[in-house]
């Protein structure tokens, strides 16, 4: 036999080898997982202590931020190549990069969270140009700007004080139930604050340039009393 004939069939059986072991360890790894669990295909990502969130980059996928006490932050794998953070004093800086959508279509999205968030104290959340989903943080103090083309949601909220600064065309809504003793309120350029679902006692308003308030008659009459 000659020996390049040897020397090809030695090199088949090589490559059959290989696509075998592979394939047995990928079909190993995959029964490893548990489909039934809702974090299948998320990866969690360690950080320093921190109270502040500085999120920045793409609408995308939305970034859910949650509030629980056992704190984590988890990653989807597919984007994981697109999330870089670091702690520097007592603030994590995240940078969510990727596409961008509409405004329109990002109130709208079926996407899923391409970062979720556990944390459970918070005294300030920055954001820039992201889809944010804030929900369930109760009985503290919370200072929330936003800026560029950001869209954010606040979901079943119950705070002391909220400190909401709005710039560019930033925009926010308030969804299902949420309460707030003192709401202090800076927008200016084009941002867009819908205040239907929120119920505050005192309301103090800081309003310029060409904003715009969605607002039900009776946070207008409330709005109007204060």
């Amino acid at each position: 036999m000659k020996t390049s004939t040897i020397f090809i069939i030695v090199l088949s059986l090589v490559i059959i080898t290989v696509m075998y072991i592979t394939n047995v360890s990928l079909k190993n790894e995959y029964h490893k997982i548990d489909l039934s669990d809702t974090f299948k295909n998320y990866v969690s990502v360690k950080s320093d202590s921190y109270s502040v969130l500085d999120i920045s980059g793409s609408n995308g996928y939305p970034i859910e931020i949650i509030q629980n006490k056992n704190n984590d932050i988890k990653v989807l794998r597919t984007r994981l190549e697109h999330f870089k953070s670091n702690v520097k004093n007592d603030t994590l800086f995240i940078r969510f990069t990727g596409s961008n959508i509409s405004m329109s279509q990002s109130f709208l999205t079926t996407t899923p969270s391409g970062i979720i968030i556990y944390k459970n104290n918070l005294s300030s959340i920055h954001i820039t140009n992201t889809h944010n989903r804030i929900s369930g943080y109760q009985h503290q103090d919370l200072n929330l700007s936003l800026k560029g083309y950001s869209h954010t949601e606040l979901i079943n909220t119950d705070l002391n004080t909220l400190a909401l600064t709005m710039e560019n065309q930033s925009q926010i809504e308030f969804l299902n139930e949420n309460k707030v003793d003192s709401l202090s309120l800076k927008m200016t350029n084009e941002s867009v604050a819908n205040l239907e679902k929120i119920d505050f006692n005192k309301i103090h308003p800081v309003l310029s340039d060409s904003i715009t308030l969605v607002l039900s008659k009776d946070v207008f009459q409330r709005i109007l009393k204060n």
